[in-house]
């Protein structure tokens, strides 16, 4: 009798752990986002008071979108940021052997805000992924937003990624 009870339970828990999450405002030293349900804040880190980093991703074990949003107080060189950005990437142990390529600087907007904007794409376990990192300044700080998705998932992400990207605002 104890067996189809402990099932039961197990059941319920696994099913209750795994809803989606909900709609969450993100708000610090003047920025703020909206991450969606269905998304999730995965990392944040200050760091060392010159600037801030921020993670938000899809749910899902299957699912493939992530925006990060970098900022450093203060104005920052942009081209030199695109340069520093790039070499990251490159050096990050998830791009290493993903053939990223990165495509031409052009001028872009994240939520109509004038951006530089270098797109990139990569294969990340054999999926082909997209992204797009939008550097810009506004208000006191330097930006840089990496939007990026397995090419597959783009139809899926775009509610999510226009929430947050509607909702980034900057006091």
């Amino acid at each position: 009798m104890k067996t189809p009870l402990i099932l039961i339970a197990s059941i319920f828990l696994f099913l209750t752990s795994c809803s989606e999450s909900k709609p969450v405002k993100f708000e610090r030293d003047g920025v703020s986002i909206t991450s969606p349900t269905g998304w999730g804040i995965t990392d944040e880190e200050n760091i060392d008071d010159l600037g801030y980093y921020l993670s938000v991703e899809k749910d899902g074990f299957d699912s493939s979108g992530i925006i990060t949003i970098t900022w450093v107080n203060g104005e920052m060189d942009i081209n030199e940021w695109v340069d520093i950005y790039k070499e990251e990437l490159v050096n990050n142990i998830i791009y290493k052997n993903s053939k990223l390529n990165f495509k031409s600087i052009v001028e872009g907007s994240f939520n109509d805000i004038n951006s530089t904007s270098l797109k990139f794409t990569a294969s990340i376990l054999g999926l082909d992924h997209e992204g797009d990192i939008h550097f810009f300044y506004e208000g006191d700080k330097t930006f840089a937003i990496l939007i990026q998705q397995a090419t597959e998932d783009n139809a899926a992400n775009k509610p999510g990624f226009d929430l947050i990207e509607k909702s980034f605002s900057v006091e």
